[in-house]
C-alpha cells in the first residue's frame, strides 16, 4: 500500500542519489528497500525475519522474489557510509516538503539508545527511562512541528562534538534546502552560550528558543520581582484546555553571549520553580512563544514511537555506523507514515501503531497478469477510509519496476 505513495513523493530517486552501496546480485535501490520494508512492517530486528523472509509479497516490494537473508542485511548495513545517509537525508528533506505547512520552525532533541553489551566501546549518556548514565549511542532528531515529519538524524554523535549538533545541522539544511531555519526549539543542555552567540551573529541571524539553566540565585530574583511587572497569559494545552500563565517578559545577560537576550518567566505551568525561556526573537507575542516551546514536547512524542514500533532503542550492534543507516531508515519509514496519516479524515493525529493495527496490517491476494499488479485486499473496518486515499482509487505505474498496480477490495475477509 505504500508503493504508489512511494512514487509519488520519489523515494527512489533520492535513493538512488544517495550512493549506497550495491551488490553484483542486489542494487542499492533493492537492498534499502528491503530494509524500508521491515521497518514499515515494525519487524523487532533484522533477525527476527523468519515470518516474512519468504513471503513473495515483501520480495514484490523490493523488485525481488523474496527478502535477503538477516545475514546479508546485516552484513551489508555495515558497509554503509554516513556520507551516504546524509545524501539521503538530504533528498528525502526535498521530498517530504510542504511550503504551505513549513514554518521553518525545528524541534531538537538528544535520544541516547542504550547498548547491552558487556564489551561496549561506547560513551556513557544519561537515559532518562532509566535514570542513570549508560553505555549508549547518543543521536540527533530534529522535527518540524508544523507537519510532525522527522527531518534530520545522526547516531555519530560524541561527548567532543556534542554541543556543536545545532550548527552541523543548520549547515545540512542550509546546503540541502539552500535557506537556513527561521527557529531552533531545544533543552537548555542541548547546546553552549557561545552556540547561542553564534546562530544569533550568523550572516541569516537564526533566531533560537531555549530554557535558562536554573540556579538558585535565578529563582530567588524571580521571587523577588513586584506583582505588579508580571502579567497573564491564556495559552492552548494539551486536548485544547486553555491554561492561565503567571508570566514576566524582560531581558538578560549571559556569559559568553554579546548583548542581551529576551527572558520569559514562567509560574504557574504545573512546576514548582519557574521556567525561565530564552530567545533572541523580540517581536514574538507572548503567548506565541510559549506554545511554540510547549510544542518542543512533540519531538519527544516522536521519539517515543520511534522506541515502541521501530525498535530504535534496541540496537543489536554497537558498531555506530550500522545505528546510523538504521535509524535513517527508520526515519524514512516513520515519514511515509506521517504523510500517509495526514490524508486519513479523523485520523490525522494517531500514532504508527495505530495506523499500523488499523490499515496496514491485513491480508491480501496479489494477481500478477504481464506487468499489471493487482493487490485484493481482504476486507476490513477501515478499509473503505482507506480507499478515499488519491491513490488508492487509481491505477499506478512503479517507473524503477516497469509495472503498474493496483488495489480493490476483496468480497470476503
Amino acid at each position: 500500500m505504500f508503493l504508489p505513495l512511494i512514487e509519488q513523493l520519489g523515494i527512489v530517486r533520492a535513493i538512488r542519489d544517495a550512493g549506497f552501496a550495491r551488490t553484483s546480485v542486489l542494487s542499492d535501490v533493492a537492498s534499502v528497500m528491503s530494509f524500508l520494508a521491515l521497518k514499515l512492517l515494525g519487524n523487532e530486528r533484522l533477525s527476527h525475519d523468519s515470518a516474512y523472509n519468504l513471503d513473495r509479497g515483501l520480495g514484490l516490494f523490493a523488485e525481488l522474489n523474496v527478502l535477503p537473508k538477516s545475514g546479508t542485511l546485516s552484513s551489508y548495513s555495515y558497509r554503509i557510509e554516513r556520507a551516504s545517509n546524509r545524501k539521503l537525508l538530504a533528498g528525502l528533506s526535498r521530498v517530504f516538503k510542504d511550503d504551505e505547512v513549513e514554518q521553518g520552525d525545528f524541534n531538537l532533541d538528544f535520544k541516547a539508545i542504550p547498548h547491552w553489551g558487556d564489551k561496549s566501546v561506547l560513551e556513557n549518556n544519561w537515559v532518562g527511562a532509566r535514570s542513570r548514565g549508560m553505555k549508549s549511542i547518543l543521536a540527533l532528531l530534529v522535527e518540524d512541528p508544523a507537519t510532525g515529519l522527522l527531518s534530520y538524524s545522526d547516531a555519530e554523535i560524541r561527548h567532543r562534538n556534542e554541543s556543536g549538533a545545532v550548527l552541523e545541522f543548520v549547515d545540512f539544511w542550509k546546503q540541502g534546502r539552500g535557506t537556513p531555519p527561521k527557529m531552533l526549539i531545544f533543552d537548555s543542555r542541548f547546546t553552549t552560550y557561545q552556540n547561542l552567540n553564534k546562530l544569533d551573529k550568523s550572516e541569516e541571524k537564526i533566531k533560537f528558543l531555549t530554557l535558562r539553566r536554573r540556579g538558585k540565585n535565578l529563582v530567588k530574583n524571580a521571587n523577588a520581582i513586584p506583582d505588579d511587572k508580571w502579567q497573564m497569559v491564556e495559552v492552548e494545552g494539551e486536548k485544547r484546555k486553555r491554561r492561565q500563565l503567571r508570566v514576566h517578559d524582560g531581558r538578560c545577560s549571559l556569559r559568553h553571549y554579546e548583548g542581551e537576550v529576551r527572558q520569559v518567566i514562567l509560574t504557574g505551568h504545573g512546576r514548582r520553580t519557574p521556567a525561565f525561556l530564552i530567545t533572541n526573537d523580540f517581536d514574538i507575542a507572548l503567548s506565541q512563544l510559549i506554545r511554540k516551546y510547549a510544542r518542543r514536547w512533540l519531538v519527544e512524542q516522536e521519539i517515543a514511537e520511534q522506541v515502541a514500533f521501530f525498535h530504535i532503542n534496541q540496537p543489536s550492534s554497537s558498531i555506530v555506523v550500522k545505528v546510523d543507516f538504521d535509524l535513517t531508515i527508520s526515519l524514512l519509514a516513520h515519514n511515509l507514515f506521517r504523510v500517509l496519516t495526514s490524508q486519513l479524515p479523523g485520523f490525522e493525529r494517531c500514532t504508527v501503531p495505530t495506523i499500523s493495527r488499523d490499515f496496514i496490517h491485513n491480508g491480501a491476494r496479489v494477481q500478477i497478469e504481464d506487468r499489471r499488479v493487482t493487490v485484493h485486499l481482504k476486507k476490513k473496518t477501515h478499509l473503505p477510509i482507506l480507499f478515499e486515499l488519491p491513490w488508492m482509487k487509481k491505477e499506478t505505474e512503479l517507473s524503477w519496476m516497469g509495472i503498474t498496480i493496483r488495489f480493490a477490495s476483496a468480497t470476503s475477509s
